[in-house]
This record gives structure tokens, sequence and C-alpha cells, in this order.
């Protein structure tokens, strides 16, 4: 006896070193909130974003909104903004800013153009200048209504985004209170993501820990007993954190889950201990007691464990690298969690328990209204539970599945009430829109051809007129500019072809007025700004012989325009590639599915166009993510299947065992479906999740079956009752995560509640009724 206390003590004081040594770790986790972690290195669309970067520059750009009710338009606003514009582009990782302080208007003159500062002059020259090019500044730089600015900002590739919003929140720090400021981007989403992981983790635990001593002290009648069935759990999940602080894994949407994952799914082994050594526990006293309740729980515990920690593990088929973290993670979490429910737990029980148990809490622990409700429904409508059954799987599965919606938008992993969320909605709805495509174009032709310029306008064009596009921007508003002020008005007649060709030295070191005398010398009532605002397309208009003749004109037009046009073209002379930028006020997945597919076919099939940028990245994972579903899905399925034909060595009983999961897997579906949540990264683990989980009931079931030692209501009330009281805890415990501040999570949480419940029934009411009705196909037959 003396033996078994110093080992008991020995087992839970090294539990406890090793939990505090883990916990302790919890500051040198490496976050990584930004979906590039979930995207793997060599998809199509990084390689793609790569690209893009090498010619045009970084795809992070990031938007200062300023909002003035009375209006943004004051001397006094416009001097803030100027203020902030030039102390904004002396930030490290910036490498251009632009608002309408420091933007550069082209005029026409008597010379042909000259450029001046947007806001030169009066309030009224201000406006004057945008209502002459209104195209390029409103809803990029202006709002309609004159009470919002922007300052766009547009990084270097190499920046690094945490010191640069830092460093953005103090330059915007003093004007708060005279405008109202917000800073929206991809990285401002990123790095909320980030600062939110560990504080929702450490808001998240105490609430679903709570939840779950609630519903084991409901169960078990002592505190004493629920006390010590957290322990393991506790135990289980500090390790694992330890592993990951260790290691070196990095903490993601994912993989934070596990620690309270473990929680949840670790109170069915703890439940089954103590449930059963309740039971004996007055008539053997602890030692007997215990021995026994071990022996006959170590193996369908240890199955259960197994079904649950392989259904993890099958995540390792998932194309995602978190996901595959998430699966290792879990699966060695739910060993450990199974080994101390049968080693710690058990050392617990004999430090604690010395008296007998009181006899009245032994009877309220086996007091319930399940046994006459299960048992007269298998008993009396067995068969009609059946039929039930089997019509809900084959009429609701494939069809609530065939009606997800998928999507991972990232701004919507806040819930809509949230600051950032709210910045966003109102910016997009003053402005073009937040959320924006990248899109590559090299044609076969000169970038600057005349055909070339018509094509991408058609395809603009067709672009803008779908749903949620707020514009497009690219080169062609400064080409048209450009021809408007230097080009031929409708009065000056053309050049005739017999005289001598025009010719463009773009290497010379004329001034750019200078450049602009040799373009035309039109008379002064006919100089600057007669021109058409177009792509020039006609050769003789502008009295030259070919369209090689106009793209050399173009290419002048470009060149004399003095700001940098580097955003839209890849070289200022001779450029090979253009970028459109493709503004959205939306970015739900049906939008951004349709602009894809739409985008190449607007252009020659011999042309090269590639979609990149942040929400092409988000529609990439979102096909990842549904891959992965699937993938994960019949992984585990077989996985667990193969498991529980080990554990019986039957391929009947592995197969029914599969019930419960397919009643949790169809429940899942019609939830999504009925209340419109989407499939994303964290919804999508739900599945193999499901499947591990779901099945440990049907495994608990079947091996109270399979003894033959005792009839339906007895199993009812003491197997059955267990499977409830774990199905409980279990859904009582992920409910918890519906007061995430992440959306998915959220919704995570409310849709495992509803699996486990649906998954526990299916277990009492059709394995049940099948053991009533056929029994010969769920028990072992007697010689």
């Amino acid at each position: 006896m003396e033996h078994q206390r110093t080992r008991d003590l020995i087992i839970i004081v090294t539990c406890l070193l090793v939990s505090v040594l883990s916990l302790l770790g919890i500051g040198r986790l490496k976050v990584d909130s930004s979906t590039d972690v979930f995207i793997p290195s060599n998809a199509p669309v990084v390689e793609t974003n790569n690209r893009i970067e090498e010619q045009f520059g970084s795809l992070d750009a990031l938007v200062v909104s300023l909002y003035d009710e009375k209006g943004i338009l004051t001397k006094n606003n416009l001097e803030l903004i100027a203020s902030l514009t030039e102390e904004i582009g002396k930030l490290g990782g910036v490498k251009q800013v632009s608002s309408i302080t420091n933007l550069k208007h082209l005029e026409p003159s008597e010379t042909g153009v000259d450029v001046v500062l947007l806001t030169l002059g009066s309030i009224a020259d201000l406006e004057s200048r945008i209502a002459n090019w209104p195209s390029l500044y409103e809803g990029t730089f202006l709002s309609k209504d004159r009470k919002s600015a922007s300052i766009l900002i547009q990084t270097q590739i190499d920046y690094v985004p945490t010191a640069l919003l830092a460093s953005l929140r103090q330059v915007l720090a003093p004007v708060e209170g005279t405008l109202e400021t917000s800073i929206l981007g991809l990285p401002v989403v990123t790095e909320q993501i980030r600062i939110s992981l560990l504080a929702d983790l450490a808001f998240l635990v105490p609430i679903v820990a709570t939840l779950i001593m609630l519903i084991l002290y409901l169960f078990l009648k002592s505190l004493k007993a629920t006390l010590l069935c957290l322990v393991p759990l506790i135990f289980s999940s500090s390790l694992t954190l330890g592993i990951m602080s260790i290691t070196g894994i990095t903490f993601t949407m994912a993989t934070m889950l596990i620690p309270v994952l473990l929680l949840i799914v670790g109170s069915a082994y703890t439940i089954h201990i103590f449930s059963h050594f309740f039971e004996e526990y007055e008539e053997l006293g602890v030692e007997p007691a215990l021995a026994k309740v071990v022996k006959r729980n170590t193996y369908p515990i240890l199955a259960a464990a197994a079904t649950t920690a392989f259904g993890f593990l099958a995540q390792l088929s998932s194309p995602l690298l978190p996901f595959r973290t998430f699966g290792l993670l879990s699966f060695i979490g739910v060993v450990i969690c199974a080994a101390s429910s049968l080693i710690l737990l058990p050392a617990l029980i004999r430090l604690v328990y010395k008296k007998s148990v009181r006899k009245e809490v032994r009877k309220k622990v086996a007091r319930g209204v399940w046994i006459g409700v299960g048992s007269t429904l298998s008993n009396h409508y067995g068969k009609a539970v059946l039929l039930s059954a089997l019509l809900f799987l084959v009429i609701v599965l494939p069809l609530s599945y065939s009606n997800l919606e998928e999507g991972t938008n990232i701004l919507a992993f806040f819930r809509k009430s949230s600051p950032l969320v709210q910045d966003t909605l109102s910016y997009n709805r003053r402005m073009q829109g937040s959320f924006s495509l990248s899109v590559m174009i090299k044609p076969t032709q000169q970038v600057l051809h005349p055909k070339t310029l018509t094509t991408v306008e058609a395809a603009i064009t067709a672009i803008e007129k779908q749903e949620h596009v707020g514009a497009v921007q690219s080169i062609l508003p400064f080409v048209k500019r450009m021809n408007q002020l230097l080009g031929p008005g409708d009065e000056v007649n053309a050049v005739q072809s017999e005289e001598p060709e025009l010719i463009f030295d773009f290497f010379s070191d004329l001034s750019a007025e200078e450049a602009s005398e040799e373009l035309y010398e039109p008379s002064l009532d006919q100089a600057g700004g007669m021109g058409r605002y177009e792509i020039p397309l006609d050769p003789a208009r502008y009295g030259l012989e070919s369209e090689q003749q106009l793209s050399n004109l173009i290419a002048q037009y470009l060149l004399l325009y003095s700001s940098s046009l580097d955003a839209f073209i890849n070289d200022p002379l001779q450029p090979d590639s253009m970028l459109i930028t493709v503004l959205l006020k939306d970015s739900d997945t049906k939008t951004l599915r349709n602009l894809t597919s739409l985008i190449p076919t607007l252009f020659p099939k011999d042309w090269s166009v590639e979609i990149g940028g942040g929400e092409a990245v988000s529609l990439a994972l979102t096909d990842l993510v549904t891959k992965s579903q699937v993938i994960s899905l019949f992984s585990s399925l077989i996985a667990v299947w193969f498991l529980v034909l080990l554990t019986f060595k039957s391929a009947k009983l592995a197969t029914l065992s599969l019930i419960p999961c397919l009643f949790a897997l169809t429940s899942i579906f019609a939830a999504m479906a009925i209340f419109s949540i989407k499939l994303d990264i964290i919804t999508s683990l739900l599945a193999a999740l499901c499947i591990g989980v779901g099945v440990d009931y049907a495994i608990h079931l079947i091996a109270a079956f399979q003894r033959n030692d005792q009839d339906l209501a007895t199993i009812m009330q003491t197997t059955g009752k267990a499977i409830l009281a774990n199905a409980a805890s279990v859904a009582l415990g992920f409910s918890g995560l519906v007061f995430s501040r992440f959306s998915p999570i959220a919704n995570m949480g409310l849709l495992f509640s509803i699996a486990m419940i649906s998954a526990s029934l299916s277990a009492l009411l059709v394995l049940s009724a099948i053991k009533v009705h056929y029994s010969s196909l769920i028990t072992r037959r007697t010689s």
C-alpha cells in the first residue's frame, strides 16, 4: 500500500511540474495570423504574386481613411492631410504615399500642358481641377460627398507590418479628435488577428473549463470528483502548448484551438472512469473498485482515444500545413489525455478517496429519465426509428452538402460589430472599395500600342459592369488625359501624310515643355486641352502614318507626365507588362470566382493574363480548404473504420460504428446550410473532428453490447448515461466557443455542439434499436 502511495505521489508531482514548465513557455510561442501561412509556398497564386511584385512592387497596400462630417475640404483639414502625407512618406517600409495634397494635376496651358499641385490655390480651384478629371480623384482620394479623404500607401517588399502600423498610429494620434481616422488593408486585418489569437485563447479556456465543470458536477454530483476530472485535461492541454513552444511550431488560427479542444474531448475519458467508479465504489471499496474500473475501461478508452486521435491524424493528408500541424498535435494531445486518464486520474482518486461514498450519492448518479425514453423507443418503435434514420441520412446529407457556401474572406473572421469591420464597410460605401485583385497583362504586341490599349479598355468596361466592382485602375486615364491636353482639337486639320514624318527622340535633352512643342505647334486659341479624352487610334488625325507612330506618341505622352507610373507599367519607355487593379466593395467567394473566370476571357488567348493580390489568395485558400475537407473527411472515415475493425475484429461492427459519425456530419452540413455558415479554414476542420469524436459513442455502446452481461436497461443506466454526460460536456464545452471574437470559431462551437448531440442520440437510439430488433448484427454470437 505504501509503495502504491509513493508511486501515485511521484506521478502527480511529475505531471504538476511538467504542466508548470509547459505553461511558462507560452511567451515563446510563434504567432502567425496571416493567410499566407496556410498557402503552400509553391501554390500557383503565391508564384503569381511573386512575379507581379518583381515587376510592380509590393501588393500590400494600406489606406489611411480620414473623415469629417462637416466636410473634408477645408484649409485646416488640407494642411493636416499635407502634414500627415509628408510624415507617412518618411516612415520605414513606405515606398510611396499619395493623397490629394501631393498629387500633381495636369492642366492645359498656352504651351500645351502644365503640371501643378492639385491643391494649388483656393478650394474653388481644387474643386475645379477635380471636376476636370473626376475619374482619377473621386472614389480613390476623395469621396463624392467631400466628407472623406484617403492617403494611399504603397509598401516596400521587405517592410515589417507591425513596425509600420505602429508608426502610422503614432503619426495619426495627434489628429484624433479633429478628424475620424482609420487604417485599412490586409496587413491591418492580419495584425488584429495576431493580437487577438492569444487573448482569445486566454479568454476562452476559463469559459470552456467552467462549462465542463458545470456538466461534470451535474452528472457526478460531487465537486471533488469534478475537480479531479479536470486535472488530466489541464495536464494534456498545457503539455501540448509546451511542445509547441519547445519545437517552435507556429501558433495559427488552426492550432490555437488545440488546448480548448483537448479540454472538451478529454472529458469523455474522465467521465467514463468516474461514472463506473461510483457504480462499484460503495460495494467494493477504493482499491478493488478502481482496479476493476480501470481494467474494464482501459480497452474501450484506448479504442475511443485511438479513433479520435487517428481522426485528427487524418489531417496529415491535407494540402495545408497548419491543418497537418493541427492534426499531429491533436493526435499527441489525445494520446496524452487518454493516458493521463488511465494513470494520473486513478492516482488522484487513490490519494483523495479513502472513505465509503454515501449511498444517496451513488443513487443520484444512477438516476435519470433516459432509461424509460430510450427503452420505449428502442423496444416499441425501433423499426420506425431505423427507417426514419435511414431516410434522414439519404435525403438530408447529400442535399445539405450540395448547398454549402465556401468562403475564406479574412475580414469575415471578425464580427460585424467590430470596429475594423465597421471602418471597412464605411470606407467601401464612400469610396471605390478596399478589396482588390491585381491583374498583370503581357500582350504579344507592344503594351502602348493603340490596339493593346483599346483591348484593355474594353476589358475594363466589362469588368466594371460586374457586381461589387467599384472601379478598375490602369494606365488608361493618364494616356487619355495627356491626349486631351496635347492632342489636336476637332477644328485642327490633320497634317497631310506627305509632310515629313515626326520623329520622337526619347533620349534627347529636351525639357517637358520643349518636348510638348515638338508634338504640335498649335495656335494659341487651340493650345492645350482641346484634344479628346480618348486613346489615340487614327494616325491621320495626329499627322502620322502608322499605328507604330501612335505607340511612340503615347510613349512620349507618358514620358512627359512627371509623376511615377510604375504601379501601372513596368518601364516608362518600353514596357512589356501592365498592371490593372480591380477595386471591390465586397469580396465574397462568388464575386471573386466570377471575376477570375471572366477576366482571362476578355483578352486574346495568346496574351499572358495572371491574377494575384490578397483576394486571389483568399480564393485559392477557399479552394484548398474545400479540397482539404474532402480529403481529410474520407481519410478520417477510412482510418476510423480500420481502427474499429481492429478493435472488434468485425467489419460489420466497424461499419455500424460509423452511424453516429454520419448523423454528426449531416447535422453539421444542414446547420451550415440553414444558417448560411460558410466553409472556411476553421469550420472545414469540423468534419474530420466529428468522425473522430462521434465514433467514441458507438465504441462504448457496442463494447457494452459485446459483454452480454447486462440487459439494455442496465446498459442505458451505466454506459448510456455516461455517453449522454460525455456528449453534454463536449457540446456545452464547445458552446463556450461562441464567445470567441472570431466568427469562424464561434460558428465552430455552435456546429460542434449540434453535431455531438446528434451523434450521441443517434448512437443510443439507432444502435439500441438494432440491438433489440436485429441483435445478430451487433452482438457476438454465443456458443
